[in-house]
């Protein structure tokens, strides 16, 4: 005895598929903010350390206050829209940019105690380093993961 497929089925079957299909076009559309996040805490980093080099040697409380607020307020929104807009994190997505902020941070670390060993304040020399910071995570927070 063969089974057919009723019409019922069949619907029902089309509606699933066309279900799944809409989901995973919704998660595709917001593939980008986790790259995107990456990038932003990436500059963020970058734009702080040369921060650190150019002003704070020579700022008073309150713009010294204003430029760690100004940073603060950077990381939290850019991790609030990654939270609010990502649908799914891709596979390894976590790892690769927990890798990458480790390393960004790392050479942050380096760059900033480098800045109270030398008296250099070209910006030959640091913005190289700022570069160097932010692109650890920036890259490797936005290689697309494969399956």
């Amino acid at each position: 005895m063969t089974d057919h497929m009723t019409p019922d089925t069949a619907r029902e079957l089309l509606a699933t598929a066309e279900d799944a299909a809409d989901r995973g076009a919704a998660a595709s559309r917001g593939a980008w903010i986790g790259a995107a996040t990456s990038v932003a805490i990436g500059l963020l980093l970058a734009g702080f350390l040369l921060a650190s080099v150019f002003l704070f040697p020579t700022a008073d409380g309150p713009t010294a206050a204003l430029i760690v607020g100004v940073y603060a307020v950077g990381i939290v929104l850019a991790t609030t829209v990654y939270n609010l807009g990502r649908k799914l994190t891709p596979a390894g997505w976590i790892r690769r940019y927990s890798i990458g902020l480790a390393s960004s941070m790392g050479v942050f670390a380096i760059a900033l105690a480098l800045s109270f060993l030398v008296d250099e304040r070209s910006l030959w020399l640091w913005v190289p380093l700022a570069v160097l910071t932010a692109a650890p995570l920036a890259v490797l927070g936005s290689i697309r993961g494969n399956r």
